[in-house]
């Protein structure tokens, strides 16, 4: 890309504070043309709709070579990522112009701003006044500095108060792509930026990396979209409980294919609580029969991907989520061994219940006992004490009938 023809900016009265790789410093805020602008493909808000443009489109990359096409089609990304938020900031601009600058690079990509540059983009269709994007001007390129100019947008987008919200989503294809994928920054150096701890961004990275893997087992690899369009950050996040809960490799690899088959297929309207229940079923007698039935269907879902067929989203709504048989019987297996569980813990109740009066009678402490005041708070003590011994032997009498009786 070019770079901005400096003597072509119209220099405002604006200037504004950012600190840019550890310096702050203050920055004159221009007004620049919009054609001579174009949208951050690497931004992670935008990451899932670009995976979904290439998979539609059978391509492996966008077009620069046309920048009003590709600002059209970024644009329209922009707009169904939070319409209702594109619809307010439009509005307020149209009356009250842009307040807030955006940050760009020398050649016209913005790192900042994207949401702006589209509401202009429209209103100057309308009104010609809207042509000009305020911003600042960053002298780097993403080809030589782009670890930087990551570590600056997650700033700007992630790390100062009141911003847009990401959907999650995207925020998980952000980190996985730049802390993994590609080895651009830190789990530290991200935290950092983003104003969040080292031990949430590590959080982040499991659920990136199952959503990855999930994917690659329906042979579906960085279609993201799917992901975005499936509201799958609350059932990853409830996979990463479960799991916890298990004690071996081989049990986890298996319960994780299971409850990927179950999320492919969808055999329940609200699947983060469909897994979160799968926890009831850990660590008990149940557990190994409900994983033992699952791999079997497993077995069948994952038949269905051996032809030939594409793999695309009308494979998997058709073949997979199309298969009222194999939905049904993923949920039949699910109730039998969730009511099992059910019915287990209902005839263990009295006995937890006593467990856990025992706990309570072991855990008195003897000598505040003996401290007791004699006239009143030691003989109430005696009382309850007396009270307790009638009610062990009530439910004795419940259980094996009348104990005294039968001792006499």
């Amino acid at each position: 890309m070019e770079k901005i023809n400096m003597n072509e900016l119209v220099e405002t009265e604006l200037t504004t504070r950012l600190t840019v790789d550890g310096i702050t410093d203050v920055y004159q805020v221009y007004k620049i043309k919009l054609d001579k602008l174009y949208y951050n493909d690497q931004n992670d808000r935008i990451a899932t709709w670009i995976s979904k443009y290439k998979a539609d489109n059978s391509i492996d990359s966008l077009d620069f070579n046309d920048l009003d096409q590709y600002n059209s089609i970024i644009a329209d990304f922009i707009k169904k990522s939070d319409e209702k938020a594109f619809k307010k900031t439009k509005n307020n601009i149209k009356a009250l112009g842009q307040t807030e600058p955006a940050v760009i690079l020398r050649d016209g990509r913005i790192i900042d701003g994207n949401r702006r540059f589209t509401c202009l983009r429209e209103l100057a269709a309308e009104d010609s006044k809207f042509n000009y994007l305020d911003a600042i001007i960053i002298g780097k390129d993403i080809q030589n500095s782009k670890k930087e100019i990551k570590l600056l947008e997650l700033y700007l987008q992630h790390g100062r108060e009141e911003r847009v919200g990401y959907n999650p989503i995207d925020r998980l294809v952000g980190v996985y792509n730049d802390v993994i994928k590609n080895d651009l920054i830190t789990v530290e150096e991200y935290a950092k930026n983003t104003e969040q701890t080292t031990n949430e961004i590590k959080k982040m990275i499991e659920r990136a990396n199952l959503m990855v893997e999930f994917l690659e087992f329906i042979d579906m690899p960085e279609h993201y979209y799917l992901a975005r369009d499936w509201d799958l950050d609350g059932p990853l996040g409830e996979i990463m409980a479960v799991l916890n809960k298990i004690k071996t490799d081989e049990e986890k690899e298996d319960l994780k294919n299971i409850i990927f088959t179950n999320i492919a297929a969808k055999p329940d309207g609200d699947m983060t609580r469909y897994i979160r229940k799968i926890k009831n079923l850990v660590n008990t007698p149940q557990f190994k029969p409900f994983i033992e039935d699952n791999l079997e269907i497993s077995e069948k879902f994952l038949e269905k991907f051996d032809g030939d067929q594409e793999k695309n989203i009308e494979f998997i709504n058709k073949e997979i989520r199309g298969d009222d048989e194999l939905r049904d019987e993923l949920k039949n297996t699910y109730d039998k061994y969730q009511e099992k569980v059910k019915k287990r813990n209902s005839i263990n109740a009295p006995k937890q219940q006593i467990e856990k009066a025992i706990d309570a009678l072991q855990n008195i402490d003897f000598e505040i006992v003996l401290r007791l005041n004699d006239e009143s708070d030691f003989p109430q003590f005696l009382n309850a004490l007396e009270m307790l011994e009638e009610e062990v032997k009530s439910i004795k009498s419940e259980v094996f009938g009348d104990v005294s009786s039968t001792n006499e």
